[in-house]
Parts: C-alpha cells; sequence; structure tokens
C-alpha cells in the first residue's frame, strides 16, 4: 500500500491533505534516511524545526504527530518492524491566552477589506475580496475557508453553511448585504474564469480556487491575499478571527451567541477574548500614544 493510499483510507479527506503536506515536508529533510531514521534522527528534525522555521510550540507537535503517522504506515505495511518515535512527547507549553490588547479595531479590520480592493490583478481581486470578507465577517479559519463548496453559499437566504466532522463547529451564519453582490459577481464571471485553467475530470466544487489548482491549501490561501501587501499591510487570519470575536464580545454580545458564532467547543474558550476596560485602554494607548 502506497502512504497517499493509507492516509486516504485511514483519515478524513480534510486530515488526509494536512498529513501528507506535513510527511512531505519531513520526507524532503530526512531523504534517504526516512525509511530507517532512529530516535535521535527525529530529535534532530525537531531541533531543525525549532531553529529554523518560525513555528508555535502547538505547530512543531502537529509536525511530530504527522513523522509518528509515517512510521505507523511503514510499520502496518512491513517496512519496519519497530516505531522510532511513538514515544517520543514535546513538553512544550503551548500559551492558549489571546492577547486581546493587540488585536485589531473593527476600522481597522473594514480598511483591511477596502484595500484588497486595490488589487492590480483584475482576475484575482474579486476572489482574494471575497477571502477578506469571509476573515472580517463571518472569522472563519484559514482551513474552513479552504473547505468551502459553492453549494454551502445560499445567496437567496444571505447564508452560508460551515461544515465540520465537529457538529459544535459546524454552524450557519448570516452574510452581510454587501457581501451578496460580491458573492454573485464572483461565482458567475471571476471563478468562471479561474477553473477554466484547471486539469479535471469532473468540475470542482471548490468556492475559492488558484490558478492552476481545484482546491487550495490555508497555507498556499494566506499568500494568495498578501502576495501584493507591503509587510506593514500583511493580513494575520488567526488575529482577524480573534478580532472579531473579541469585538462582538466587547459589545455585550451574549456569550453563548458568540460562541455558535466562532465554533468554539466550550464557552471557556470564548471568555478568553473578553476585553477588560484596562485592557482596551491600554489598546488605545499602544496604538495612539505620540512618543510611540
Amino acid at each position: 500500500m502506497e502512504l497517499e493510499e493509507y492516509l486516504q483510507e485511514n483519515y478524513s479527506e480534510t486530515s488526509y491533505k494536512t498529513h501528507k503536506c506535513t510527511i512531505n515536508k519531513y520526507l524532503n529533510y530526512a531523504q534517504q534516511k526516512a525509511k530507517t531514521a532512529e530516535y535521535r534522527d527525529i530529535l534532530n528534525y525537531i531541533a531543525h524545526l525549532r531553529k529554523n522555521e518560525d513555528l508555535t510550540p502547538k505547530t512543531i507537535k502537529h509536525y511530530l504527530s504527522a513523522v509518528k503517522i509515517y512510521y505507523q504506515y511503514l510499520l502496518e505495511t512491513g517496512q519496519r518492524n519497530d516505531h522510532p518515535c511513538r514515544e517520543l512527547y514535546l513538553k512544550d507549553k503551548i500559551n492558549k491566552q489571546v492577547k486581546v490588547d493587540y488585536l485589531y479595531s473593527e476600522e481597522t479590520l473594514e480598511n483591511y477589506l477596502e484595500k484588497t480592493k486595490e488589487d492590480p490583478d483584475e482576475n484575482l481581486r474579486r476572489r482574494n475580496e471575497v477571502i477578506v470578507s469571509l476573515l472580517v465577517y463571518q472569522a472563519l479559519t484559514v482551513a474552513e475557508i479552504c473547505n468551502l463548496n459553492i453549494e454551502d453559499i445560499n445567496l437567496e437566504k444571505a447564508e452560508i453553511s460551515i461544515k465540520s466532522e465537529d457538529k459544535k463547529k459546524s454552524r450557519t451564519l448570516q452574510l452581510k448585504a454587501k457581501q451578496i453582490l460580491l458573492f454573485y459577481n464572483y461565482l458567475e464571471q471571476d471563478r468562471e474564469k479561474l477553473i477554466k485553467n484547471i486539469k479535471s475530470e469532473k468540475p470542482t466544487k471548490a468556492l475559492i480556487t488558484g490558478k492552476l489548482q481545484e482546491r487550495v491549501r490555508p497555507n498556499v490561501l494566506n499568500r494568495m491575499i498578501n502576495e501584493r501587501r507591503n509587510p506593514e499591510e500583511r493580513l494575520q487570519p488567526i488575529k482577524i478571527r480573534q478580532s472579531v470575536i473579541a469585538n462582538l464580545l466587547r459589545k455585550e454580545n451574549d456569550t453563548r451567541i458568540v460562541k455558535v458564532f466562532a465554533g468554539h467547543r466550550r464557552a471557556s474558550t470564548t471568555v478568553k477574548y473578553r476585553q477588560t476596560e484596562l485592557e482596551i485602554l491600554k489598546n488605545a494607548v499602544n496604538n495612539f500614544h505620540p512618543i510611540k
């Protein structure tokens, strides 16, 4: 059994693609030593990630998880008789605290969206505007945007359906009035031009496509919306999402409503985004102090 077949058989479509990408990164690093690597070789790979990649502890743990899957595959297919890193666990402390005093105001988020309309590439401008609008108005994650299909958009009801294997993260959100015409024009004009270049036996259902890809990956989507932006104007999708959630709570919206909107499994996760008056004041001072 080939690795890709193994992943498809044992994981969901989304997980399979993520694991495949991460495992390939490891294989490119290890080269010929990958199949025969020992415990110390895996440690060297983790050390390489920490030194050369700007990754969070949580992401590094995901990378190690993918490496473990690769060796489990070799074990189950008889290509190895041992697993070199099954008992390897990282103790990096994952900081789950949301830095609410560094988030964007609603005005800043609107400015980011307006800036997207200035994209010089007419073929991609509306597609990128659709992406950024989903970040700014629905606070979707990049993975959720990548997984959207055209059937998930209901322009008549002005709704968008977010599907997930985790039922608590599945939800239906309202589209803003200004998004309806934007989505309609994108679906009827721009998306049709993009999918003409895709070589596939059956038409793609993906809402967001690349120039040559029927479905884009989260890291690619991040690069697409920042391709022609200056460094100081680069968008950080996770920070935009956090800002939208924090702004909703600041307006004294019910925590339970915001929890459903954000697709959080637990209310305790939502509460972390609540700003105190002191944090709001600190944020204002940091942004507008004349000696900044």
